[in-house]
Parts: structure tokens; sequence; C-alpha cells
């Protein structure tokens, strides 16, 4: 079969990483497709022997959007088509070309996610009516946790026989480092400390990081704590207001800004740190967790939407958040809980065994078997 992956991300390190290792996993392991990728023109994925890319013409959003439902039906016919598989958000909504869509997360089905992730009014409209839209019209959906399938099941009524929870990957890269010497290197680089709690994600304000700072404030005065806060991600996502709320509490030199890390060096980063600070208030399918498991470093996240089902008991649990004494209660305990951080370190271990980018793309080949079999099935009726 001919298969289109619609790999659409204008911006996003999280969504653009994990698509290209499924990318990658699809293709080596493929024996019976072929694959077309669609891409923005300025994105970073890689040329791979055999297979074809598009790309998207426009870079306004809106037109983006207009040329995905109009333009990209016609081209499933021009290009011959049997599949598109969206690992974007929203695919075209009217098509004969059978359509596997892709879910991450469902936390912005709901008036308090719309809230959490600062929607406005045309945010709540895309990512709520008109996503859920698209979702029905799929032939398929793909979730990444069971979340998933249970929101889409008893919220909106979709079959199960429509649905597939395929998890993330692992990628093996990440791992314990034994050579002490190259992991320091590499935190001088970027100017770290020795001494580091570690938070990985995009500074979007749904990531709860307004909590954590004030969190290190109130580590800073109550213990004199000399451990730092390093943020690995895109900080132009936050909010003016989470620059001035440093500035307000004064801890500004406290807190170290790295923007986007290469995944060469962000293993070495893990290995450096005490541990890792995931706090989101809605919870998708994380890795930043599996990462920091699989580098030997005990992991906090909370427990909101799909996180604990991801880390499995292996990581330190805060059922609430935004309470700024519960977190500082739980960094405290695991900064200075030996027993609690081996632990944590052993139990994540077993846990990111059940995680491989080859078992993912396996399972997808089994989905694009299933929908393609119902289409021949369809077509010969």
């Amino acid at each position: 079969m001919k298969i289109l992956l619609d790999c659409r991300f204008k911006k996003g390190a999280g969504p653009n990483v994990t698509a290209t290792y499924l990318l990658d996993h699809l293709i080596k392991l493929n024996t019976e497709h072929e694959f077309i990728i669609l891409q923005h023109p300025t994105q970073s994925i890689p040329d791979y022997p055999g297979v074809k890319k598009i790309f998207v013409p426009v870079n306004n959003n809106w037109l983006e959007f207009a040329w995905i439902q109009f333009y990209l039906p016609f081209l499933f016919h021009k290009l011959d088509v049997d599949i598109y598989h969206s690992l974007k958000h929203l695919g075209p909504f009217f098509s004969d070309v059978p359509r596997i869509q892709y879910i991450r997360e469902v936390g912005h089905f709901f008036p308090e996610g719309w809230k959490s992730l600062k929607f406005n009014l045309v945010n709540q409209i895309y990512d709520g009516p008109l996503r859920i839209f698209g979702l029905r019209r799929a032939t398929h959906v793909i979730g990444l946790a069971n979340e998933t399938k249970t929101v889409l099941m008893e919220k909106f009524g979709f079959p199960e026989s429509r649905i597939t929870i395929n998890n993330n990957g692992l990628d093996p890269k990440f791992k314990v480092i034994e050579d002490t010497a190259a992991i320091r290197a590499c935190q001088q680089r970027y100017n770290l400390p020795e001494r580091y709690i570690l938070c990985v994600s995009n500074l979007y304000p749904h990531k709860n990081y307004d909590t954590v700072v004030k969190m290190l404030a109130k580590l800073r005065e109550t213990t004199g704590e000399s451990h730092k806060l390093v943020f690995v991600g895109e900080k132009s996502y936050a909010k003016p207001e989470f620059f001035q709320l440093i500035e307000d509490l004064q801890i500004g030199d406290d807190i170290i800004f790295t923007n986007f890390v290469k995944h060469e060096d962000l293993v070495y980063l893990y290995n450096g740190a005490s541990m890792l600070l995931y706090p989101p208030i809605i919870g998708s399918f994380g890795n930043p967790p599996l990462e920091a498991m699989a580098c030997g470093i005990p992991v906090i996240i909370s427990q909101r939407g799909a996180l604990p089902e991801v880390t499995g008991g292996a990581a330190y649990e805060l059922p609430n958040p935004t309470n700024v004494d519960e977190m500082l209660a739980a960094v405290q305990r695991v900064l200075h809980d030996e027993q609690l951080c081996e632990e944590l370190r052993q139990k994540g271990f077993q846990r990111i065994q059940h995680f491989s980018w080859e078992a993912s793309a396996a399972r997808m080949f089994e989905v694009y078997r299933k929908v393609g079999k119902e289409k021949y099935s369809e077509a010969i009726a």
C-alpha cells in the first residue's frame, strides 16, 4: 500500500522528535509499503532512500488549514494514496481515502483544559469541536495512552474498534552514563552547576512552571538548599508574567534556561541532574519521565492525565501539582531520602522495558493492515 505520513510540525521539539523516531522505525522495518512524507519546508526531517517528500506550500495557519481540507484530498488521488496517516492533530475532513488520525492528549477537549492552556476563542474552536469532528470523520484513531480511549468512548461515544493505543517508544541512547568527566564537560558547555533540579519541556503555561519557581523560592527561604533549577526547552512559549514572577521572587540567579538541547547532550544533562520535575496541569504522554528513568534519576510527576499510566508507579506523584507546599515536600524528600531515590531508580529501570520504538512501529503496521483490509473488503462488496 501507498501511505502518506503527515508530519507537519512548525514548532514544538516533542512532537517533531517523536514523529521522527516513529518515521525512522517505520521505514527501517518496512517490507510491504511505499511511504510519502508531508512536511513543512523548514522541518529537519531526514531524507530516506526511496521515500518521496511533498511540502506544504503555504505558511499562514488558515491558508494551511484550507490547503489540507481542499487540496490534499485531491493530492491523495493524484499520488494514488491508499492510506493517509496523520501524525499531526488535524487532517482533511472529507475524503474517500482511509484516514488514520493521531491524538496526543485529551485535556484540550475540556473547558478546564482550555483554561490551563490559556486558549483564546479560536484555539477553543480548533482544539475542541473542529478536532472532535475530524476524529469522528477518521477511519481509525491512534492514542498514546488508555486515558485517550476512555475519554473518546465515554465522552464522545467512539466505538472501541476504531481506537488503537500505541504509546511512544524510548530511544536506547538514554541510559546511565558512567563517565562523570563527560557529564561534567557537557554541564559546563551549558554553564550548569554540579547540583540542579531538571525540567524538560517547552515552557507552555500548562506545564505549571509558575508553581515550580514558587517552590524553588520557598526551598531557598526555608532550607537554604543550593540546588539550582534548569529548564530545558524553548522559553519563548512562556508568558511575560512567568519571567516577572521570577524577578519578583528574586531567584533569577538560581534559574538557568538552556532552550532546546540536542538529545546527544540531553542524555548527559539527565545523568547529571538530581531529579526530573515534570508537573504539568494537563498530563499527556510524556517522554521526559521515561528518558530520565532510563538515565537513572528519580522523577516527580503530576498525578494528572496519562502520566501515572505512563510511569506505572515508578515516579513520585503529586496529587495536587499546583500546591507549592506539596511540591516542596516532594522535592525535599527526593533530595534527601536515599532509600526512596534508589527505590524509584530501580522501578524506573523496570518500567522503561515496556517502551520501544520497534514495538511502536510494529503496532502501526498492524493498524495499516487492518485499515487496508477494511478498505479492500468495502471495495469488493
